[in-house]
């Protein structure tokens, strides 16, 4: 779907009721946000304004390009939709619901499809020193293979990332993301330690169900 298919769909009460902005309104809105980590690091355009301060973003910038951001003011920020047509969708069960689009949020974030590309962004990200918010929230795109990548972020200094890591491995628990797990389970921060500890258990039930 293209940017010009998806704002002529959108020209509907229905979606403007969500907040979904029209192609003007977009615009105006992410120059405003100008500045702000994630916008600028993915080159993000603001889909809507709910009047609150979550908004979804159109992804620009490779490897998520294309994909739906939820910039969360007091929550999760993560990839919520891999495509247009899928945040389109879930606005239009939203509205026929009478209900919100994160109600709709999928449980796991769509995983990349170029995984190399995403742990080079991510490394990038993390060797800037200061984007570590940004990187925190990419890592449920993270397909968790990327060994060398997971003990980087959960070994960095901002226990976010450790605790992000932790909580994607309990969400998917395999038994090569055992050293890790255990890593998590030891940091001396408790909100990594206390997630990496649930992250060792389900890797544990995960072998053996095997």
């Amino acid at each position: 779907m293209t940017l010009d298919e998806y704002f002529g769909a959108i020209d509907d009460p229905l979606f403007s009721a969500l907040g979904l902005l029209p192609m003007e309104g977009a615009s105006k809105l992410t120059e405003a946000f100008s500045g702000q980590p994630v916008v600028d690091a993915l080159q993000g355009l603001v889909l809507d304004d709910p009047d609150t301060s979550d908004h979804h973003l159109l992804i620009g910038k490779a490897p998520l390009q294309g994909c739906v951001f939820y910039l969360a003011h007091d929550g999760e920020s993560r990839v919520v939709f891999d495509s247009l047509e899928g945040f389109l969708a879930a606005a239009r069960e939203a509205g026929e619901q009478g209900g919100e689009i994160s109600d709709l949020h999928p449980e796991g974030s769509p995983v990349a499809s170029d995984q190399p590309a995403l742990s080079e962004l991510v490394h990038r990200l993390l060797d800037d020193g200061t984007q570590t918010d940004v990187a925190t929230a990419l890592i449920p795109s993270l397909d968790l293979r990327d060994l060398a990548l997971l003990e980087r972020l959960a070994r960095d200094e901002d226990f976010y990332l450790g605790e992000a890591v932790a909580i994607e491995i309990a969400r998917r628990p395999l038994p090569a993301l055992a050293p890790i797990a255990r890593m998590c389970a030891t940091h001396p921060h408790s909100q990594v330690a206390n997630a990496g500890r649930r992250a060792v258990g389900q890797v544990e039930k995960s072998a053996r169900r095997g």
